[in-house]
């Protein structure tokens, strides 16, 4: 028995294996993928920690400002990339930053034992929001 080249019968072996290859390179690459904001959450947390690690009482109100300055920054990111699958405790880090921001300026215009304590809760209500918000996506970020 003669074996006959057969252009047509490899070339036809090899067009689908060139096509699937990259479709199932896109399957795998996508449920091996995390979502964007897993990086954004990690930033985050990072920048909340350094807001409760603050020492204004040795650096100074505007230390305050800066770990504030970065927590928002980090929260504006992660919350424009899972507003839509988290948008209740999206909703509630960026209103618990306001608060922050308002006690950080009110402290600032008045100092007072009063408003200092406004910060120490205001500080305390972001870190609970933060936490609430990694911990909802803490499953696609693992």
């Amino acid at each position: 028995m003669k074996l006959v080249h057969r252009p047509g019968v490899r070339i036809g072996l090899l067009v689908p294996a060139a096509v699937l290859i990259p479709v199932l390179s896109g399957l795998a690459a996508g449920c091996s993928s995390k979502p964007a904001y897993c990086t954004d959450a990690t930033n985050l947390k990072t920048s909340v920690s350094n807001l409760g690690d603050v020492n204004v009482a040795k650096n100074g109100l505007s230390s305050l400002q800066t770990a504030l300055t970065s927590v928002q920054t980090n929260a504006k990111a992660f919350v424009a990339d899972a507003k839509s699958a988290y948008p209740s405790q999206t909703t509630a880090l960026q209103n618990s930053l306001s608060s922050l921001e308002t006690a950080i300026k009110s402290v600032a215009d008045q100092p007072s034992l009063t408003a200092a304590a406004a910060v120490a809760s205001s500080v305390t209500q972001v870190k609970n929001a933060a936490s609430a918000l990694q911990s909802a996506a803490s499953g696609k970020c693992s």
